[in-house]
């Protein structure tokens, strides 16, 4: 295992790549964490441009490509967390889906409207892919999917999906024009219990910001606004991440694996 010493401009350039303006210029984002960045090698969704590890560190798992050394001062520059475990991974990011190619599918694509945490991001992001999803759809609004904190929560899953970023009333329509139905998880008291609903062959299915909810603008007759029924009167609502888990249990069970 060659490891080489990293270059300052190398290191400018990783140390940019922690914000988003940068990493879309750039077209790379880090994987930080020996479990993280062991699953993204192991899993292959996306490429690797860079394997780089602090002073003395080796990494536990194979990887046969460029493999860089930085001091501790300069490691804890480039990670995202207070306590880093020494390795993070040089991503590049994969390419967006055209919309008419991800339209043509069918299954259960997941939709997130101006989610904000990325914790949450990212654990939809790998539920969705535990689901077999056919893809997901970022509402403006939402976390960078290749924020570092987002990447960790995916647990691997980063790049596994096909995606689309964009105004989301606006990519909704475009999937509706071409026999996809949507559906608004929304607690209100008339959306349908989502354990009633049916779902066809080719469904989106939708979650709101995590204080606000789903945008007006999205709530339209020809969409569908479903809930997931509770009873404890002292939670006022589910997080993002677990409503969707649901959610996305329910459209795949009842659809009999759509994805």
């Amino acid at each position: 295992m060659q490891i080489k010493p990293a270059s300052n401009n190398q290191l400018k350039l990783w140390k940019k790549l922690q914000r988003t303006k940068y990493r879309k210029k750039e077209g790379l984002f880090l994987a930080e964490g020996e479990r993280c960045v062991e699953q993204i090698v192991r899993n292959g969704y996306v490429d690797v441009e860079a394997v780089v590890v602090e002073k003395d560190y080796r990494p536990g798992f194979d990887y046969t490509g460029p493999l860089f050394e930085v001091t501790s001062s300069d490691f804890k520059d480039l990670a995202d967390t207070e306590t880093p475990q020494g390795v993070l991974a040089v991503c590049k990011i994969p390419a967006e889906s055209v919309v008419e190619q991800m339209a043509d599918e069918a299954g259960l694509i997941i939709a997130l409207d101006a989610v904000q945490d990325p914790g949450n991001v990212g654990t939809i992001i790998r539920t969705a892919t535990w689901f077999s999803a056919a893809g997901i759809l970022f509402g403006d609004g939402t976390a960078d999917p290749f924020h570092p904190k987002v990447v960790r929560s995916t647990a691997g899953a980063t790049g596994s999906l096909a995606y689309v970023k964009g105004n989301l009333n606006d990519l909704l329509g475009q999937f509706e024009k071409t026999g996809w139905q949507s559906y608004l998880m929304d607690g209100g008291n008339e959306s349908v219990d989502i354990k009633s609903v049916t779902p066809g062959e080719k469904s989106i299915l939708v979650i709101g910001n995590e204080g606000n909810g789903i945008s007006g603008q999205l709530f339209i007759p020809q969409r569908s606004s479903v809930r997931i029924p509770g009873e404890n009167a002292s939670v006022e609502s589910l997080n993002a991440a677990i409503a969707m888990g649901i959610g996305m249990h329910h459209m795949v069970s009842a659809a009999g694996d759509i994805g």
